[in-house]
Formats: structure tokens, C-alpha cells, sequence
């Protein structure tokens, strides 16, 4: 049964946020506000003047856009008004087919969306500061890493037109604030002893390194909004589902709808394992003897890692190689 009986809908961008109530069976536009300190008291003062019930019963709905929307969601939370941070498929895919794009009509939607929802959403809670800093050093680490990318790119392009030793400099220069950055990272996992025994733990199943479990923390919350690696491995985009209707039977298929970049990380631990681990590596030979696609092996390998971590966080003991393997 629904707690709340207030709900407000917010569109967040860069510079303004967009705010909607809901009143009488409809949502109500409230206004334009800066996506500030300043701009969120506006909110919250003019609210406060149209609702009839305490702030503790209003419930606050917006998209999760990033960096823009984490300002506000900590505001709401220092106010003690609950919210929720949602995806923005998930409500886009409820609103359905729309045309065009308009921040105020997407506000009153949002809080369209929250009303009708308001029996199954629950309302976000705040990272820790830990896992906060750790999600700002890993995006730092990845912004750096295009960047370093991309100047390959470009440098290989202009080869022969600008001078090989500059080339050298700038390359050197990225690599060692990415070394920085995973130093730091490092360091602020190690702080914590929960943060530091489980990635220990994770790191104890082969092919899983540094970064990997250290996102693994930060998506995850130290493994606190995760308790089925089925639902972690649906998240990363690995998990299989079925293709079929009526008669006709599909292949399995992952979905398209993941974080792209927890994916991509697991590729790389896959072949780590391939690599080093006996026991994948006679698995990886045997279902490529039966025929079976690259792809669907290497899939099934990333579902074996993660079902791994989860068991070897879930017991609190290190991962152990089978004796016949070691």
C-alpha cells in the first residue's frame, strides 16, 4: 500500500529542472527552477505552500540523468523527502509513443507516472560516500581513457606529420593520470574493510582484475542492490533469454538493454580466464568441439564469472580451483 500522498515529477538537465505536481487527477505545472542549492529550496518553499501533508508523505519522481540529477536527489535527501531516482527508459516506456520533446510537458509526465506507480516504486537511498567517491574516480578513469584513445587515433592518422617524441609525451602523460586515478582507487577501497574484503573476494575468481571489482563495488553498492547474479548478469546485458512465438523457437538472445560498460568489461575478463583458468579453458575447448558460436560461448563464460563473485561474496571465502586443476 502506497505511504505517500504527494507526488511531484521533476525533468533535470544541465542548467534547469522542470517541476509538476499532482492535483485533483491530473498533473499541474509548477515552474522553472536552476538546478542549484537555490533553485531546490524554490521548489521545495513553493511546494510547500501547496501541499496539505508534511514532507515526510510527499514522494518525488525524476529521471536519473547522470551527474545533472545526483545534486538534487542528495538535496532531497538532506530535506528528508522521499524520491526516486528512476531509469528513463523505464518511464519512457510507460508513457509510451510520444512526439516531440518539451521539459515541461515531460515533468507533468513524470509525475503522471509516479501517481500511477505509486503502489510498486520504492524510494531511492543514497550511495555512501565511499561508493560515491568511488563512482566519481571510475568515471574520471574512463573520460581519461577515451581521451587517451582517441589521441592514439588521431596521432596515427598524422604520422610522419608531427614529431614522434611529442607523440610519445602526450601518450606518457595520459598513462600516468590513469595510473594516478587506479592508485587512487585503489586507495579508497582499501579504507573501508568491507569495500577492501570484498574485493579481495572478487578478486580471488580468475580473470577478474582491479577495475572490474572495483566497479563491481560501485555498481552494485558493495553488493547491497544485487543478491542474485541472475539479476546482475541480466543488468550487464550477458543473461540469455528466450526468442519464441508460437510455433517458431528463436535461439536465446542477451539483451540490448545494459550497462554497456560492465560488458565490455566482463569480454575482457573472459579471455583473462580463457587464459589463466584450466578449468574455463577446457570448457571454452569443449563447447567450441560441439559447435557451438563464439559468441554464445564467451557469453556463457561471463555468466560463469559472475555467478563466482556472487558465490564467493556470499560465503565470504576466497574462490578455490578445483584440486584436479591446480
Amino acid at each position: 500500500m502506497c505511504n505517500y500522498s504527494f507526488f511531484v515529477g521533476a525533468d533535470i538537465s544541465k542548467s534547469v529542472i522542470d517541476v509538476s505536481y499532482y492535483d485533483s487527477g491530473r498533473s499541474v505545472y509548477l515552474g522553472q527552477f536552476s538546478n542549484n542549492q537555490k533553485g531546490f529550496t524554490r521548489v521545495v518553499n513553493k511546494l510547500s505552500k501547496i501541499s496539505k501533508h508534511e514532507i515526510g508523505n510527499w514522494f518525488v519522481c525524476f529521471e536519473n540523468t547522470g551527474v545533472y540529477s545526483k545534486p538534487f536527489l542528495a538535496f532531497l535527501f538532506n530535506q528528508s523527502i522521499p524520491c526516486k531516482e528512476e531509469s528513463a527508459l523505464k518511464i519512457s516506456r510507460s508513457l509510451g509513443l510520444r512526439r516531440g520533446k518539451d521539459d515541461k510537458v515531460d515533468s507533468m509526465d513524470i509525475c503522471q507516472y509516479a501517481y500511477e506507480k505509486r503502489d510498486s516504486l520504492i524510494a531511492s537511498k543514497l550511495p555512501s560516500s565511499l561508493i560515491l567517491r568511488l563512482r566519481k574516480l571510475l568515471a574520471r578513469r574512463d573520460f581519461l581513457v577515451r581521451q587517451r584513445q582517441s589521441l592514439k587515433v588521431s596521432l596515427k592518422e598524422q604520422k610522419g606529420f608531427i614529431d614522434d617524441e611529442l607523440n610519445t609525451i602526450l601518450i606518457e602523460t595520459y598513462d600516468l593520470q590513469i595510473k594516478g586515478l587506479e592508485v587512487s582507487i585503489k586507495v579508497l577501497i582499501n579504507s573501508d574493510p568491507k569495500l577492501a574484503s570484498n574485493d579481495d573476494l572478487a578478486r580471488s575468481v580468475i580473470g577478474i582484475g582491479n577495475i572490474t571489482s572495483a566497479y563491481m563495488i560501485a555498481v552494485t553498492e558493495n553488493y547491497t542492490t544485487f543478491d542474485d547474479p541472475r539479476k546482475f548478469a541480466c543488468y550487464c546485458g550477458v543473461a540469455p533469454f528466450p526468442n519464441r512465438s508460437g510455433t517458431r523457437k528463436g535461439s536465446t538472445r542477451v539483451s540490448h538493454i545494459a550497462n554497456k560498460k560492465m560488458k565490455s568489461l566482463f569480454s575482457n575478463c573472459t579471455m583473462s580466464a580463457i587464459n589463466f583458468d584450466p578449468e574455463i579453458a577446457k570448457y571454452y575447448k569443449r563447447k567450441k568441439e560441439e559447435g557451438k558460436k563464439a559468441g554464445v560461448i564467451l557469453n556463457a563464460v561471463k555468466n560463469k564469472l559472475i555467478q563466482r563473485v556472487f558465490s564467493v561474496i556470499k560465503r565470504q571465502t576466497p574462490y578455490v580451483k578445483l584440486m584436479s586443476y591446480a
